[in-house]
């Protein structure tokens, strides 16, 4: 019996051991598709009652999608904007928790070539909307892809992709993210001034951060996952790869040296160039671990994709890891969607404890939604 003990206790420390060494190792996960069709990308969030509220814009206009059975069917319940002179984009829906309102920030691009971050709220679960506040307006450089939050303060917050930003710091062509915060819930965004929430501890270093999501991991620690570029060009071209920064004290300063490579692909040995992974979006799974969803092209083979081009025409495959035993550790690799190549925007919420709905968009009015359990 004891040599048997042994023996158990050898084989859970190598299983560690394992784990600890292979952040990448996958592992197994109930993954089953529930729908195919028209629904939310990306964002989503829950209501008081359960129902799931998403959306999506076609242009010009911002829909509102609900789903009351966790994702296994979804319904056009509402619409935020409609304007033919502003194309909307990069919409992000969130719920103040036991109440029925729902907040929607969009980016913004009009007629005179100017962008802006708008924030638009439902009283009554998504079904009607109202004009709240805008948080920038009047940029020529790009400021998009915002996500709003509620710190443990109760202040709102909005973070946001920030060409701006990176040029008023002398690093024109870089992009970070910028964070704005108001006071509670309602009022201008200037309580925090413009906070710098990620870029390199190194000023000058050339960034690319972009597509923000916040998680809370309580007692004021905040992780913030980004969409990013290799620290170093190669094969002549930065590949996109995940990163993740973190916030000790609310959002109000970040830890720039603790910034880090989350998730980054192998390299091609053809051409010489990484594979990209992009498009992240995270969660907290279950109060325990932090699950990301991305993009990625590194199972075609091939020289890699331009991390610049149209994601139309880039080849996807939707992946998922989660931190292990820390919030620095990354690994449990699992694939969400491997069915085809067209897969972009994906969107992963927890409806239940650890149950997750993941949504991936497939273009052309057609999503897919995913049922799992980590």
């Amino acid at each position: 019996m004891k040599k048997a003990i042994q023996v158990g206790v050898s084989i859970v420390l190598s299983i560690v051991l394992f784990w600890m060494l292979n952040p990448s190792a996958v592992y197994a996960a109930s993954i089953s598709q529930m729908y195919y069709g028209s629904g939310a990308i990306r964002s989503m969030t829950v209501r008081a009652d359960g129902t799931v509220v998403g959306g999506r814009s076609s242009g010009h206009e911002i829909e509102v999608w609900g789903s009351s059975d966790k994702g296994a069917s979804w319904n056009r319940i509402g619409t935020v904007a409609n304007n033919s002179t502003i194309d909307f984009g990069d919409v992000m829906f969130m719920a103040v928790p036991n109440t029925n309102i729902i907040y929607c920030a969009f980016r913004e691009y009009n007629s005179a070539h100017q962008y802006a971050i708008t924030v638009c709220r439902s009283d009554d679960g998504g079904y009607n909307w109202v004009y709240d506040s805008t948080v920038i307006a009047g940029c020529t450089q790009f400021v998009g892809a915002p996500w709003l939050f509620i710190a443990q303060n109760g202040d709102m917050q909005c973070y946001y992709d920030s060409e701006p930003l990176a040029t008023q710091n002398g690093m024109s062509g870089s992009q970070w993210i910028a964070m704005q915060g108001r006071n509670g819930r309602s009022g201008s965004w200037n309580k925090y001034g413009v906070v710098a929430a990620s870029r390199d501890a190194n000023i000058t270093k050339f960034v690319r951060d972009g597509m923000a999501s916040v998680v809370d991991l309580g007692n004021n620690r905040i992780m913030l996952v980004t969409e990013g570029i290799e620290d170093s060009a190669s094969g002549g071209q930065y590949a996109n790869v995940v990163r993740a920064i973190q916030s000790f004290d609310g959002g109000l300063s970040w830890d720039y040296s603790g910034r880090q490579i989350i998730y980054q692909c192998g390299i091609d040995g053809g051409s010489g160039r990484r594979y990209n992974a992009y498009c992240p979006v995270a969660t907290r799974v279950g109060n325990g671990p932090v699950g990301v969803v991305f993009c990625t092209d590194e199972d075609f083979g091939g020289t890699p994709d331009n991390s610049w081009a149209d994601v139309t025409g880039m080849r996807s495959h939707i992946k998922y890891i989660r931190t292990l035993n820390n919030f620095e550790t990354w690994g449990g690799k699992a694939s969400i969607w491997t069915n085809g190549s067209q897969a972009y925007a994906p969107g992963i919420i927890e409806t239940a404890f650890n149950e997750l709905l993941v949504t991936v968009d497939h273009f052309y009015g057609n999503q897919s939604f995913h049922r799992m359990y980590p």
